[in-house]
């Protein structure tokens, strides 16, 4: 009977711990970064930063978060919390009126996986932190 009553009480701290990891936000480094580094750097970083955006890994996180969007003044790169009002997040939906979806292909824009959409939208939703 105590057996049953381990495995029964480790199986619960699994589902726990499990539900906690699918709970906790992104991280900037590890999660919204490598989207950067694969995506965005070529042409928004140290060599190219078209719209005068670098998004390279040193200089990304201070060029995005309430810093105003070059083409949409009134609405900041990141506004910390909500993705509605990113601007960032508005061009990797490609629903922004100024300019085009982003990031950009050999012909058009070109739409991000909806794994790496998902991980930019928590990032944002959850305070956008460093």
């Amino acid at each position: 009977m105590q057996k049953v009553a381990v495995l029964i009480l480790a199986g619960i701290a699994m589902i726990a711990v499990q539900s906690l990891a699918q709970d906790v936000p992104p991280g900037y480094v590890e999660g919204v970064q490598p989207i950067f580094d694969r995506e965005c750097v070529k042409c928004h970083g140290p060599k190219a930063k078209k719209a005068k955006l670098d998004l390279s890994p040193s200089e990304s996180y201070r060029s995005l978060v309430n810093i105003p969007s070059r083409e949409a003044p009134a609405t900041f790169r990141v506004k910390p919390g909500d993705p509605e009002q990113s601007y960032l997040w508005l061009k990797l939906e490609h629903r922004t009126e100024e300019g085009s979806g982003m990031p950009k292909g050999f012909f058009s824009a070109k739409r991000l996986t909806q794994k790496d959409l998902d991980t930019v939208r928590a990032w944002i939703a959850a305070g956008a932190q460093p």
